[in-house]
């Protein structure tokens, strides 16, 4: 059936639906097999068989399994002692391959259920009841309710539509909103953009509200056909990750010229040696590649995994789900935070606090309601345009407490003819209601927008009201009358908001949350400017801010009135003194965003409602409200925050330092270490004739003191004083000049520990010195601070980690056990220099923080 040419009815009777009952949930079952989920693309979570194998496809690696075969057959046709080293060798490069491969098959959980957290929902009837169900649950046949600011999950027929307009520019590529009817029927061969009675998977609702029948879903839609979805998670990987892959190749570059560089001195030092020549060049290759996988970076992709997936982890637990990866690395970075105010600063749970009827102010808490009052809140329930709008609900909830009638008792007593749906512009909304017999306009807005639209009260009574109630930081409603002659199809507002008959104002308290009072001053101390965005008037607004501490001496608060009057180079200029902005459109929230990333500010922006589509795609960092906030915002952003809470903002941005932080710790153990395991191979053959440690024992400390200290670093929490820094940005490279040098420093330290150990005691003490050494470094790096502030218990990762890893060192130099890797069992004075030598790094750790302290003064 062609759905945009057929008769609602023969599509109704085609689906096997009624519309006002909706599918039965059997035959939703049913459906659901013959047609799947309603997804467009079903990424498969990798196997852990993939994972594995992908980390043996380094060409180092498959070379050095290569070499050690070759290795392996040379040894027995010369006999030599370490016949079992290309085994061991082996061995470990499988075993490391296996943890890796361990670290990323979990995370793969953490990211994928991304996915499934950010699907939209969808409201259905079923079994003749309206129910929210998840978008992937649709099916051919169910009846859909559309409303402002949803987005559409699947193609679909109108029934029925009211002032309904959607955008479809995922589909036509034009932003202009299309107006849609449900009574149309077109031709076979009509343009897609032209059937006015069908709405379109992956478009969005911007005005009214509708009724339609699914028709298809999946990839049987037209986004399906076109496969044109933008993925809602956008991509799992971090900016970072390619700073990473890029310090990951210029390492290997330089890891595998030293190789080359071993191999040629170890050539000219065995040259004159009686080693047959087959043996001697297999046996330096092979120690030459197996030096090379032991320094190699090549846990770097691993890492940057692992953070994000388990950083996803933790910020999931304080309500915020990450849809853009990429945000987790760009919060940290956050230099400015532009924060609605209702429901984010405030509680978002107003209540009636005064009344002003034209006569007398009326304070709701401490003097009885009188009749005046409980009429103005009945007209005011009775113009209300909006759906889950917080401040439409605290009217109706006021009403009901005072005069103990609900909504549906409202509009019983004043029947709704038609209505003005109120507009950002404007700050109004008019309801057309039967009162008496006759209709009569009532008009509902900012106060400061109808004040010189009244004919029985002077607007300056009405704003010197205003500004009475707004001081105490309460919200404003104006309330206003306009009887009518006649019923009015399709009313004009500049034909009906004016020459008005004043009702009253009401004022709503929002106090501020405890927490966003705390979360602001951390902010503070962590460089962060937060600025307040409000629709209220800037009365209300400098109150609110004051109370909070974002509007301090030296900074101002400017109107959305005000803020027009200044070009966009004026608003540039100045943006940084202005932390309140009052009264403010959608295009202005765009306005004060590009001003501030004009300074090189890095923006993070909170909205809920269908307006707020463009700003929270223009931030650095977009964040929508999951309650009552509108699938479209929800859509356009980068994170949601699901308790609507400022605190929850806070915690993110802590939690990003704290990755990038982490990522940073983990890069710099890997290559201070790995770089000093180079040096001691090298240094050692150029001052002894031949490397210090064994390539098995290289690979085997590699795989102990690499891989655990690694992990655990990366996974540690944020520490407290990440926020009592400034937002660091290094311009896409991951160290800076003195972190490269104090990289430098510690791999000569450990090198040079390391080689006085071979000196004194040879092999056996050089390897406890190193895997101690690395051990003990791993401890340095964990805290920016001084190491006697570190606090580790005894179920801390790293901990854990650390014993098991001492008990294996340990147990292969005090046991026979050692022997299969050339080792010999250490005396107690040999055991005692090596540890006091690998002590000595943490010394060396607290002079290098306290002299980048000292630089940093």
């Amino acid at each position: 059936m062609i759905w945009h040419s057929s008769q609602m009815q023969d599509i109704l009777k085609e689906l096997d639906v009624d519309e006002n009952k909706g599918l039965a949930n059997g035959v939703v079952d049913i459906r659901a097999e013959i047609y799947g989920k309603n997804i467009i693309k079903n990424i498969e979570k990798p196997s852990f068989k993939k994972h594995f194998l992908k980390q043996l496809k380094s060409k180092l690696v498959f070379a050095l399994i290569i070499i050690a075969v070759i290795s392996f057959i040379v040894s027995v046709i010369y006999t030599e002692k370490d016949i079992f080293s290309p085994v061991l060798i082996v061995a470990i490069v499988l075993i490391n391959a296996l943890i890796n491969a361990w670290h990323l098959y979990r995370c793969d959980d953490a990211l994928n259920s991304l996915k499934s957290i950010t699907n939209p929902s969808a409201t259905v009837i079923r079994d003749g009841i309206t129910r929210q169900i998840p978008s992937a649950e649709l099916v051919p046949g169910d009846i859909i309710l559309l409303n402002e600011g949803d987005y559409i999950t699947a193609d679909a027929r109108i029934i029925e539509a009211n002032n309904f307009r959607c955008n479809e520019s995922i589909i036509s590529g034009e932003n202009i909103p299309v107006d849609k009817r449900g009574n149309a029927v077109f031709e076979e061969i009509t343009p897609i953009n032209e059937r006015l009675n069908m709405v379109y998977s992956g478009c969005s609702v911007v005005h009214g509200n509708c009724k339609a029948v699914v028709v298809e879903t999946g990839l049987n839609t037209e986004l399906g056909h076109t496969s044109a979805l933008v993925q809602q998670t956008g991509a799992d990987s971090i900016p970072i990750k390619a700073t990473l892959d890029s310090t990951e190749k210029l390492a290997n570059i330089a890891i595998i010229v030293i190789c080359i560089l071993t191999f040629i001195i170890g050539m000219i030092q065995n040259f004159s040696t009686e080693t047959a020549f087959a043996n001697l060049t297999v046996k330096l290759i092979f120690n030459s590649v197996a030096l090379a996988v032991a320094a190699l970076p090549e846990g770097l992709p691993a890492i940057s995994t692992v953070v994000v997936a388990l950083g996803i982890q933790r910020i999931i637990k304080n309500e915020i789900v990450i849809k853009k990866v990429k945000a987790l690395e760009v919060l940290g970075k956050t230099t400015v935070i532009c924060s609605d105010k209702t429901g984010i600063i405030t509680h978002n749970h107003m209540t009636l606090d005064r009344i002003f009827d034209g006569e007398k102010f009326i304070d709701v808490n401490d003097e009885p309601f009188d009749d005046k009052s409980a009429w103005l809140l009945r007209l005011a329930v009775s113009c209300s345009t909006l759906n889950n709008d917080s401040t439409e609900n605290s009217i109706i909830e006021a009403c009901e407490k005072y005069t103990n009638l609900k909504k549906d008792d409202i509009d019983n007593l004043f029947p709704r003819l038609e209505y003005i749906p109120f507009d950002n512009t404007r700050k109004t909304m008019t309801s057309i209601n039967m009162i008496n017999g006759r209709p009569v306009a009532i008009v509902k807005g900012a106060p400061e927008m109808l004040a010189d639209k009244f004919n029985n009260i002077s607007a300056e009574e009405v704003l010197n009201a205003n500004e009475k109630m707004a001081s105490d930081a309460l919200r404003v409603i104006c309330i206003a009358l306009k009887p009518l002659e006649n019923f009015i199809t399709n009313p004009n507002y500049e034909d009906i908001e004016c020459n008005l008959t004043f009702a009253g104002l009401i004022g709503l308290s929002d106090p501020p949350r405890k927490e966003t009072i705390d979360g602001i001053s951390v902010c503070d101390t962590a460089g962060i400017r937060t600025i307040m965005i409000t629709g209220d008037n800037i009365i209300t607004a400098k109150a609110v801010a004051r109370r909070i501490g974002i509007l301090k001496d030296g900074t101002e608060a400017i109107s959305g009135a005000e803020l027009s009057k200044l070009s966009d180079e004026e608003l540039a200029d100045n943006v940084k003194k202005y932390t309140v902005y009052a009264r403010v459109t959608p295009s202005d929230k765009l306005r004060i965003i590009e001003a501030w990333k004009k300074n090189g500010d890095i923006v993070t922006i909170t909205g809920d409602d269908i307006t707020d589509t463009d700003a929270l795609s223009a931030a650095d960092i977009g964040c929508a409200m999951n309650i009552q906030g509108a699938d479209v915002a929800k859509g356009n952003a980068d994170i949601i925050i699901y308790n609507n809470n400022f605190s929850s903002i806070v915690d993110a941005i802590k939690e990003s330092r704290g990755l990038f932080a982490n990522i940073q710790k983990s890069v710099f153990y890997l290559f201070s270490c790995n770089i000093a395991e180079l040096f001691i191979y090298i240094i050692g053959m150029l001052i002894f004739g031949a490397p210090p440690l064994a390539a098995v024992l290289l690979l085997w400390i590699n795989l102990l003191t690499d891989c655990a200290p690694a992990i655990s670093l990366s996974t540690a929490r944020a520490e407290d004083n990440v926020m009592k820094e400034k937002p660091i940005t290094l311009m896409g490279m991951l160290f800076s000049s003195f972190e490269l040098l104090q990289i430098t420093l510690y791999s000569l330290f450990i090198s040079a520990t390391t080689l006085i150990a071979y000196a004194i005691g040879g092999m056996s003490m050089a390897f406890l010195t190193l895997a101690l050494t690395q051990i003990f470094h791993s401890f340095n790096v964990k805290t920016n601070r001084s190491i006697i502030n570190l606090r580790l218990g005894f179920s801390d990762f790293m901990t854990v980690s650390t014993i098991l890893i001492l008990f294996i060192v340990f147990f292969l130099v005090l046991t026979p056990a050692g022997a299969i890797f050339g080792l010999t069992i250490l005396k107690g004075k040999a055991l005692l220099i090596s540890i006091i030598l690998s002590l000595c790094i943490i010394p060396f750790g607290e002079i290098l923080k306290f002299s980048k302290k000292f630089l940093k003064k």
